[in-house]
């Protein structure tokens, strides 16, 4: 299965300019654990739950721009790789999310690793 067929809702996403305390509740709202961060719709960032405790371990001010926390490193990969693939960068980078991007380096969506493990045991999509 390719990664296309895997993306089946439209990928959230929040400004750089908005605050931690914005990316908290979306999360909370829309029931996701990753968020892609944008400047003028292209992507420029993503933050996940684990990053969003680390900033409220270490201290940060939950009014702090979300541009200024986000991971800049995005870990990609095209609309045509396979759920393997996804699994091993996952692995490798030791993360549970992978953006799924067109031949433009668009943003086409986000695969979990729940999605994955879904599909692999046919369980359907899965809720992140």
């Amino acid at each position: 299965m390719r990664l296309r067929e895997l993306v089946r809702k439209k990928p959230i996403t929040i400004e750089s300019g908005g605050t931690v305390y914005d990316v908290i509740k979306v999360m909370a709202v829309e029931d996701i654990g990753f968020i892609v961060v944008t400047e003028a719709g292209r992507m420029v960032g993503v933050l996940s739950e684990r990053d969003v405790i680390k900033a409220i371990a270490d201290g940060k001010d939950l009014n702090i721009p979300v541009g200024r926390v986000c991971k800049r490193d995005i870990i990609t990969l095209r609309a045509d790789a396979t759920l393997e693939e996804a699994a091993a960068a996952m692995g490798k980078h030791r993360i549970r999310h992978v953006v799924v991007v067109d031949d433009e380096n668009n943003l086409v969506g986000v695969v979990s690793v729940r999605d994955i493990l879904a599909e692999l045991y046919s369980a359907g999509p899965a809720e992140d």
